[in-house]
């Protein structure tokens, strides 16, 4: 990982996970999810912070993604996650 992505990695931390600001639930700590949802290199994967349930735990999108019910538990898409993001980091 170079300075550049660091440095953003950072940012996005410092955000929290979408999924809870987006949910109402404030800001909370997070971790980067790859989205790799067509193929492709994880390097070059667009990333969204999510908390460490919404990432590995019981309904996050690893657990949930598989079998492709995320989007029907919570109601966005991780296209949708990065979609709020990019308007977050936009508004700042």
């Amino acid at each position: 990982m170079n300075k550049s992505e660091r440095e953003h990695y950072a940012r996005l931390e410092k955000i929290g996970c979408i999924l809870c600001r987006t949910l109402g639930y404030g800001e909370t700590p997070a971790q980067m999810h790859h989205i790799r949802r067509f193929g492709g290199k994880r390097d070059n994967a667009p990333v969204i912070p999510l908390c460490p349930e919404h990432h590995v735990g019981n309904s996050g999108v690893h657990k949930l993604g598989r079998k492709g019910d995320f989007e029907k538990y919570w109601g966005y898409s991780e296209e949708d996650l990065l979609e709020k993001l990019n308007e977050l980091i936009d508004e700042n």
